[in-house]
């Protein structure tokens, strides 16, 4: 089947999704990632760089500022190609590196952080929901924020279940408005407060695990959607250019700007809760309802967009259900991940990143690999979605040993003895050892059945 023909999907199947009518043209699609990225998550990572809550001076959190901007860039673009060209997402675009049954397990690796997330951003949301209300009303207790938990996650799986084409209304809406408020946060942040820098400047620079944790913890934020990035880019339109232009534009200006309002709040007051420490910036109850509306707005973006997608696709391919039932699993398994617990401190925050990053990064380095080294950008469509024992892909009882080696090996490794180091090692480590093994284990059939 060629990548023409690949036609049939719609836009909440695993099924290639047709080029005619893919939901997202250009400024859509930048849209779509401003309103993902202002999110509460990379603020904290801001927050936490420079003193008091980090140990970076300045120049050191620039630094990290600019290299992750660049590998996100490269690296959703290049693993988001194959969901661009042939229209297949993530859980498909794993058969050829990792075997049919093998991409099953890559599948839950990278859904449950999703998953994890998804109840982290419900849990900041309800924060806010409680702030609002407090502020509003003066009701508060501790309990509320439980109940305004489970709330949004009713009222996310309801609007996740709609589809795509929702989650793309409400983007374009949402940037707007957190745009507009992230402007003035920032604005009265520095007028208020100032930067504070000089004191970040003159720190000494400590560039063992305090840099390399800070580096990682940054690009490990981004890490789960670098893996599944083609369940977005399968509805884009455009060529390859166009679709590194929207992640240049769309990815670069939120990451740099989320992480640059987290290190002058940061700064400024040294409070680790990000809902606290916004409310405490806010100059009047109004301001206060208006912050509190951005960190609901920008985290149940980002969970629908980011969060919801990857896990209820894989639930849906794996137990062969509906959209609508791999939503409501997810929403499930959220609800019963107690994000309060990894929101308590910055070591449990950074802690669950570092861990996942250890196997998420040789997965994008095998999966670069497969479609770039081995098959050379060309996949056999038809292959992809035959049956069990009659798809090239199916190897050794479904198992592709060598993909699933370059990941195994390598994350054991990292997350045993340079955990603070696991994306940037993982990576490179996962690529060449998946291009040494892959003809050895697999043999030369590995590249032709593309």
């Amino acid at each position: 089947m060629s990548r023409e023909q690949a036609t049939t999907g719609s836009a909440d199947s695993i099924q290639p999704t047709p080029r005619v009518g893919r939901t997202f043209r250009a400024f859509p699609y930048v849209l779509l990632w401003w309103s993902s990225l202002a999110v509460i998550q990379i603020f904290i990572v801001g927050q936490a760089l420079l003193p008091p809550l980090g140990q970076l001076n300045f120049m050191q959190a620039l630094l990290i500022m600019v290299l992750t901007a660049v590998i996100f860039v490269a690296v959703l673009s290049l693993n988001g190609e194959a969901g661009l060209e042939y229209g297949i997402p993530f859980s498909v675009q794993l058969r050829p590196p990792f075997g049919l049954r093998g991409a099953k397990i890559i599948e839950f690796m990278r859904a449950l952080p999703a998953v994890v997330w998804f109840g982290i951003g419900s849990w900041i949301a309800a924060l806010a929901m409680d702030g609002i209300l407090k502020t509003l009303v003066g009701f508060s207790s501790p309990f509320t924020a439980y109940v305004y938990f489970g709330a949004l996650q009713v009222a996310q799986t309801v609007l996740a279940y709609r589809g795509i084409r929702a989650i793309k209304q409400f983007s374009t809406i949402a940037s707007i408005v957190i745009g507009a408020v992230l402007i003035y946060i920032l604005i009265h942040t520095l007028s208020t407060y100032g930067l504070h820098s000089s004191a970040s400047w003159n720190h000494a620079s400590d560039w063992g695990a305090p840099f390399w944790i800070g580096l990682t913890g940054a690009i490990g934020v981004l890490a789960p959607v670098m893996l599944n990035i083609s369940d977005i880019t399968r509805h884009v339109e455009g060529t390859r250019r166009s679709m590194w232009l929207g992640h240049l534009c769309g990815v670069t200006p939120p990451w740099l700007f989320m992480l640059l309002l987290g290190m002058a709040v940061g700064l400024a007051l040294g409070i680790w809760d990000p809902v606290q420490a916004l409310m405490h910036l806010s100059p009047h109850p109004v301001i206060t309802v208006i912050f509190l509306v951005f960190i609901l707005t920008a985290q149940v973006m980002t969970n629908l967009t980011i969060n919801i997608l990857p896990p209820a696709l894989v639930f849906m391919e794996t137990f062969k259900t509906s959209w609508v039932r791999g939503v409501l699993i997810t929403g499930v398994l959220a609800t019963l991940s107690f994000p309060w617990a990894l929101m308590a401190n910055s070591a449990a925050f950074f802690g669950f990143i570092l861990y996942y990053s250890a196997f998420f990064a040789p997965i994008v380095g095998v999966m670069l690999a497969d479609y770039y080294l081995i098959r050379r950008r060309r996949l056999n469509v038809a292959a992809l979605y035959a049956g069990e024992t009659t798809s090239s892909y199916w190897y050794r009882n479904g198992f592709n040993v060598a993909g699933l080696i370059s990941v195994l090996v390598p994350g054991v490794i990292t997350m045993l003895f340079c955990l603070h180091v696991a994306w940037l090692v993982g990576l490179p480590a996962g690529f060449i050892l998946y291009s040494v093994t892959v003809r050895k284990i697999i043999g030369p059939a590995a590249g032709a059945s593309a």
